[in-house]
């Protein structure tokens, strides 16, 4: 007995040394490939790939045989002709003389490169009729050349690649996908969520079957989720049978991988697995069923499956995605128009609460965590208008989430400074900008918050200010926390308008509470010639009609900036613009010809009698 153990560990042992010496000199060889892709040299790169390919293929490395054809493929769009072509057709030979799992992870694959060559070129195929058979002009040199199929063969062969790549489902089930690390880009926690090769190649699949394309060729009786039955417990979705006789239907067949998903891991261990593929399925199901009253019910599969999972962390998944449904519904709420759903926001963070106290580690703790904050995050936002009287009160609104009170202040600003706060993108710079303005009056207003972490909106007073440009800057008076809003405004007492003739460009100063006429008013223009020209500026007088007459010439003035300054105030206004002057010439003689031939088809040699009519 003690022979047969010591045989047995020799053997084990040696397999393992094996194994790690393959390794080593696999990792000798990619390190060969880096360095040359480095220097530049595909050529050279590529042999080392095809001799780490032939080594892979004598000792069925499946990992090594795709990562060598994966290179390969890269180098052919380097090196070759036609290489989207080629590459297919070296997938396709390969497939065929590949065994399991290589095979399936090459379908896998293949299919995808159909799939992301329609998503590049998605609109030319919306313009191919569909055909009885492939259109192949390349079949006499034995290469199927898919670039020329419509959009329904190249789905119909997509969705045959994505069936193979999940056939033999017992076997990938019992393949780790950690044997195939060295072509995966890995994320955190991965292996918990994709733990065999069935699940990463079913995946990958749904990736496809879950698009919203909606432009092949469907039966008249096309499969949609219209049947109630289909959104409901994983236990019960399982025993589904599900109309396959659309063949089309990619939403059939995403179903019925999730069906085979979720009896895989129906008896699993791991507590998240098989709660993130079914939240997944309610997803799917929920946002393409097209039955009424589906809102009910997937508030009811939710509360169900929470219930059933309740001490397990994967209960707090299913809670998580109740209160993210009430936030869904809370953002309806209308305060003049949809009121239904106003109170669910405080339903959502009460849930989230509930989940952080009872599963305090979980998954579903953390995305609630996210969820609250974003919830009792505070808003405020500020509109006036942009010229208001001297010395008079008048209104600014503030919509508000979240706030009790409100300390505003009106500073002092510059075109310049006001320029340069435009410029300013980060929140934090900006209020500190604003910060070191000069505040001329400051005040508070008290908001009413009814605590249902809705927006609201109300006009508070903007009290009277002097002549000049201000911005009004607004922020909590209490739990300051970098959050603050800010809106220009001008006090003047100057109103310009403009009109247009075909040979001047009239602006009239007005008092803008009398609607008198401003005279003797200086109005400085700086502006631009053309979009790239020099800028410029001229200076006029109004006259006793507030009337200042520009002629027009041939230069175009851009982005045209008016200051106006007046013994009574100033004011400045943004954003005219000067056409050129168009000479109008005498107006021209339009001609046109009809013609008319004595028949609408001709035999070759036959003569042709035809007439014409000219219109002047």
């Amino acid at each position: 007995m003690k022979n047969i153990l010591l045989i047995l560990t020799i053997i084990l042992f040696s397999n393992m040394a094996d194994a790690q010496e393959k390794n080593e000199y696999y990792e000798t060889l990619w390190k060969q490939v880096e360095k040359l892709e480095n220097e530049a040299l595909p050529k050279s790169s590529l042999k080392v790939v095809k001799s780490i390919s032939e080594k892979a293929k004598k000792e069925n490395s499946s990992a090594q045989i795709v990562k060598a054809l994966l290179y390969t493929s890269k180098y052919a769009l380097t090196l070759e002709e036609d290489a989207q072509l080629k590459i297919i057709n070296d997938f396709k030979t390969e497939i065929e003389n590949a065994s399991f799992p290589t095979k399936n992870v090459l379908e896998s694959y293949l299919a995808n490169m159909y799939w992301q060559f329609f998503q590049n070129n998605r609109y030319q195929f919306y313009n191919r009729t569909k055909t009885e058979t492939k259109v192949d002009p390349s079949a006499g040199s034995g290469q199927a050349d898919f670039r020329t199929w419509d959009l329904t063969t190249l789905f119909h062969e997509i969705d045959i690649h994505f069936e193979k790549s999940i056939e033999n489902e017992d076997q990938l089930k019992g393949v780790p996908v950690s044997e195939f690390d060295i072509i995966l880009h890995k994320q955190d926690n991965s292996a918990e969520y994709r733990p065999t090769l069935f699940d990463l190649l079913a995946h990958t699949a749904l990736q496809f079957y879950m698009t919203s394309e909606n432009n092949i060729t469907r039966p008249a009786d096309k499969f949609e989720i219209d049947d109630p039955e289909l959104l409901c417990e994983a236990p019960a979705f399982v025993q589904l049978k599900i109309d396959n006789s659309d063949e089309t239907s990619m939403q059939a067949k995403a179903l019925k991988i999730y069906q085979r998903l979720l009896l895989h891991h129906l008896p699993s261990a791991r507590p998240y697995t098989l709660v993130e593929v079914d939240i997944e399925r309610l997803h799917f199901t929920y946002q393409n069923a097209t039955f009424e009253s589906k809102d009910e019910q997937y508030l009811e599969v939710l509360q169900n499956m929470a219930a059933s999972s309740k001490g397990s962390p994967a209960a707090s998944l299913y809670q998580y995605e109740i209160a993210a449904l009430y936030q869904q519904w809370g953002q309806t709420y209308q305060p003049k128009g949809s009121t239904e759903h106003r109170w669910k926001l405080k339903e959502a963070i009460e849930i989230c609460d509930s989940v952080i106290e009872n599963y305090p580690k979980s998954r579903g703790a953390e995305k609630c965590e996210v969820l609250k904050s974003q919830l009792l995050s505070r808003d405020s936002r500020l509109t006036n208008e942009q010229h208001i009287p001297v010395n008079m009160p008048s209104r600014l609104l503030v919509n508000y989430k979240n706030h009790d009170q409100l300390q505003l202040s009106a500073r002092k600003i510059s075109q310049s400074q006001l320029r340069q706060l435009n410029d300013i993108w980060k929140h934090p710079k900006k209020l500190a900008f604003l910060k070191k303005l000069s505040v001329v009056k400051d005040w508070e207003a008290t908001l009413k918050n009814e605590n249902d972490y809705q927006e609201h909106g109300t006009e508070i007073l903007l009290p009277a200010l002097p002549n000049d440009q201000y911005v009004i800057l607004a922020e909590p008076t209490e739990n300051k926390n970098g959050t603050f809003a800010y809106s220009p405004v001008q006090v003047t007492d100057f109103a310009l308008a403009e009109t247009r003739t075909p040979t001047h460009h009239n602006f009239q100063v007005v008092d803008r509470n009398s609607g008198a006429p401003i005279s003797g008013a200086s109005l400085k223009f700086y502006y631009q010639i053309e979009y790239d020209g020099p800028r410029k500026n001229k200076t006029f007088t109004s006259d006793k009609m507030g009337m200042v007459s520009i002629p027009l010439s041939n230069e175009y003035w851009n982005n045209v900036n008016i200051r106006i300054n007046h013994s009574s105030g100033t004011a400045f206004y943004k954003g005219y613009y000067l056409n050129e002057k168009y000479e109008q010439g005498k107006p021209g003689i339009d001609y046109t010809a009809f013609l008319f031939t004595d028949r609408s088809i001709y035999r070759p040699g036959q003569p042709l009698y035809f007439k014409g009519i000219a219109i002047k």
